[in-house]
């Protein structure tokens, strides 16, 4: 492990690259459906970890804790005291042109600029997949995808945490893609009578404001926020900037659908991406310009 993402000792590309937005077809058997959404309740709390806690295991004891199958998190404010973390990176060939770095460690404290976490199950045993960005004391900013070991720092965390009743989030190994992804599953054969809420999964090449929509409309959701989410696309297009293909990593990802029943539903959604140099740069999503790049895990709660 090294103490940051040097991007001059980063894997380089053996193959052309493609525009950003580009879609990436992946080298397993397609699988359907291309959405998997499950409605469901929620209950929202706000959890405080103390400096040195360790961030993976109170976001999986926070299952037992509100007796819930699946969790989604958004991360408010605080400070990482010590981050351990992968990023994106360049795959081995055409076929698989996205991969992860190896594991980089920050050993100070650094202050949370964003993050957001699914929390459910991992072959019966609790597990978390958490995006964050961050910055250090000489303002350098960095972000990926954090494991075990990460602890919340001095002024500790405070997370913002989605209970869903009525969902069990399960993460398997995808055969399209090869990469492990939560999927959520609902936990009885009754959909709530009125859900607050639905979460789903988001497969390769489907359009991320598009997929936003139909979970809308097909949960009868007049109006809805997005919140709590994460996941890659195929690069990101912002309305004024691009970060490159083929893949970035949202930290987080927020927004509304409003009017989404009518012939004229008005999406708006901003977020902030982590790319293959580890750099962060965000802003509001270009519509119908960001298709899924492995998953994404998305959580939208209605507001009609």
């Amino acid at each position: 492990m090294s103490n940051g993402a040097d991007s001059t000792a980063l894997r380089q590309p053996t193959f052309p690259l493609k525009a950003p937005g580009t879609a990436v077809i992946h080298a397993g058997p397609q699988q359907n459906p291309r959405i998997v959404s499950v409605p469901t309740r929620c209950t929202e709390h706000v959890i405080e970890l103390s400096e040195g806690t360790d961030l993976f295991a109170a976001l999986e004891r926070s299952l037992t804790d509100f007796s819930v199958s699946g969790i989604m998190a958004e991360f408010v404010s605080g400070q990482f005291g010590h981050t351990d973390y992968v990023h994106p990176a360049y795959g081995e060939d055409a076929e698989h042109p996205m991969s992860f770095t190896e594991a980089f460690r920050v050993e100070s404290p650094t202050e949370l600029r964003h993050a957001s976490a699914t929390i459910g199950f991992r072959e019966d045993t609790p597990f978390c997949h958490i995006h964050a960005s961050w910055t250090a004391a000489d303002g350098d900013t960095r972000g990926g995808h954090l494991l075990p070991g990460t602890l919340a720092g001095p002024s500790g965390l405070t997370i913002r945490l989605f209970a869903l009743p009525d969902a069990r989030l399960l993460s398997e190994v995808d055969p399209e893609t090869g990469f492990s992804a939560f999927a959520p599953t609902p936990t009885s054969s009754e959909t709530p009578a009125s859900p607050d809420a639905v979460v789903s999964r988001v497969r390769p090449g489907e359009i991320l404001d598009e997929a936003a929509l139909d979970i809308c409309r097909n949960a009868g959701f007049e109006s809805a926020e997005v919140t709590a989410s994460l996941g890659s696309t195929t690069g990101a297009v912002f309305t004024d900037g691009t970060a490159s293909w083929p893949a970035v990593e949202f930290t987080h990802l927020s927004g509304t659908v409003t009017d989404g029943q009518s012939t004229a539903p008005q999406i708006a959604l901003s977020g902030e991406v982590v790319d293959v140099a580890g750099e962060v740069s965000s802003g509001t999503l270009k519509p119908g310009a960001n298709p899924v790049a492995v998953t994404f895990e998305l959580f939208v709660r209605r507001t009609d």
